[in-house]
């Protein structure tokens, strides 16, 4: 680090999921993003965990993906945040969404435990029975607006 800068480390896991008890395994793929004020130095900023297939009758998906990451920051515009996006796998190994979320970084220092939304786009009546009985379901064609206008709402 330079004069001036601090550094910021983030340490922790993507435990994992609860809420989705209809399905038969899930994962998880995460992207840590930032304003131009920080420089990552260390660790992974985008991944995937391993799909869990839970017991019968569990209702948590259990991921436990480690999370260690190192930035530099010249300021504290543009904290980063971590946008989440739940998968599920159909009987021939395709990909289903399940919804996405975002949150921030804790700006304290110390343990945190943080509970992250998910949701879905919703779709016609007619799509969400095509999803039912097919399996795709509604995405969207752009995620950045939708995360964007998020961290614009949250950093006012």
């Amino acid at each position: 680090a330079t004069v001036g800068e601090q550094e910021l480390h983030v340490l922790g896991e993507l435990k994992g999921a609860r809420g989705f008890s209809s399905l038969g395994n899930l994962f998880c793929q995460f992207q840590f993003e930032k304003g131009k004020h920080f420089e990552c130095v260390g660790g992974k900023e985008k991944g995937q965990t391993q799909v869990d297939y839970p017991q019968a009758g569990s209702k948590e998906f259990v991921w436990n993906h480690p999370i260690d990451l190192h930035y530099f920051m010249k300021s504290m515009q543009g904290w980063p945040s971590l946008k989440i996006e739940v998968w599920t796998l159909d009987n021939t190994g395709g990909k289903i969404l399940c919804g996405y979320g975002m949150t921030y970084v804790p700006r304290t220092p110390g343990s945190h435990e943080i509970k992250c939304p998910i949701w879905r786009p919703s779709g016609t009546p007619k799509e969400e029975v095509l999803a039912y009985f097919l399996g795709p379901r509604p995405q969207l064609v752009d995620k950045d607006v939708v995360f964007k206008k998020a961290a614009v709402n949250a950093s006012t």
